[in-house]
């Protein structure tokens, strides 16, 4: 990657050419997903999109109304939507990761949500715990934990040993390029609750799939929001039903998951990269993996880029933009 400043400083990115004639490789690349088990120049809301409409993707990182992204959004007149069902702002909770489509004022740091979506990433029975590398296996679904999880919920936990196999858990959080949960928030649940997995279709065989390590049963499973050809290797969907093993899931609902971006829409996600692309050597974008799927990411000569650190495949990630064709077009980039 070109630079025209020293590393560790903000940077512009060097011009680059035609990104459209690699356009179809980004989305091959995009769909194929392994069968194997498993306000200054550091803020994202520095020089805000004054008064204007934007969605922002992130965990909440405080309370007091929510903070997304650096961003203080009022939910006193949101919509709050929690698993599908109308709830309260009550319900929203540190270490959701949460889809806000509201406004920004001026100053680029406060703003008003009018609608504020949350999805669990999986919800389950815990099959298996290793404390000495700060993870937890639900479902099927590898957890990664760090000092920034919030671990709460029933009784007074607040520590990964708290936990053990076969309690229910809801976690929240961000995933990186295995399939990794990098999780925001883990909430011990009844025992009664629903399972429940939000994931990438793999290794489709017959009436199965695989979402890493689980094996979803969608025989007789209600499918929304599918078109005629039905579900597609690749597709992220939202699959609840009851466990038959600890790896078979059988499915009652699959729902696909899709951000339903229109052009000139100005958003703000975090996620995790998952391939770079190049033109001409230098760095022309990358596909960022969000909630409802990989999104490509352009970058240009005015993309402002903080950090600090480089550009790479499995990189953590603040983007702001806009959506142009179905991609967003990187004003300002931060690698966590």
């Amino acid at each position: 990657m070109k630079r025209n400043q020293a590393p560790g400083s903000q940077r512009r990115l060097s011009s680059k050419k035609n990104i459209w004639l690699i356009r179809p490789l980004f989305l091959l690349l995009s769909i194929v997903v392994s069968c194997s088990g498993g306000s200054d120049g550091d803020s994202l809301a520095g020089g805000g999109i004054g008064g204007t409409g934007i969605i922002s993707v992130g965990n909440i990182t405080a309370l007091g109304s929510i903070f997304v992204n650096g961003i203080e959004f009022q939910t006193t007149r949101a919509t709050v939507i929690i698993s599908g069902i109308s709830r309260d702002e009550k319900d929203l909770h540190v270490g959701m990761v949460v889809k806000v489509e509201g406004t920004v004022n001026a100053d680029g740091n406060t703003g008003n949500a009018a609608r504020v979506t949350y999805d669990h990433n999986v919800e389950g029975p815990i099959n298996r715990i290793d404390l000495e590398r700060s993870k937890l296996d639900v479902m099927g679904q590898t957890v990664l934990v760090d000092a920034q999880t919030i671990i709460a919920g029933l009784g007074n936990i607040s520590r990964l040993a708290d936990l053990a196999a076969d309690d229910v858990v809801e976690i929240s959080g961000l995933t990186d390029a295995e399939g990794n949960i990098a999780a925001t928030r883990i909430t011990l649940k009844t025992t009664g609750s629903r399972a429940g997995v939000v994931g990438r279709v793999g290794c489709m065989t017959g009436t199965t799939f695989k979402i890493n390590a689980l094996t979803v049963d969608y025989s007789n499973a209600i499918l929304s929001q599918f078109g005629s050809a039905g579900i597609q290797q690749g597709d992220v969907v939202d699959v609840t039903g009851y466990l038959a093993s600890p790896s078979t899931l059988i499915a009652e609902t699959i729902e696909k998951k899709n951000a339903g971006f229109k052009d000139n829409s100005d958003v703000e996600f975090e996620g995790f990269i998952d391939r770079i692309y190049y033109m001409d050597q230098s760095i022309s974008g990358f596909s960022l993996i969000l909630p409802f799927g990989l999104e490509t990411v352009e970058l240009d000569a005015s993309t402002v880029i903080a950090g600090g650190k480089p550009i790479r495949a499995g990189a953590r990630v603040q983007v702001k933009g806009t959506i142009q064709n179905n991609m967003i077009q990187a004003k300002w980039l931060r690698l966590l």
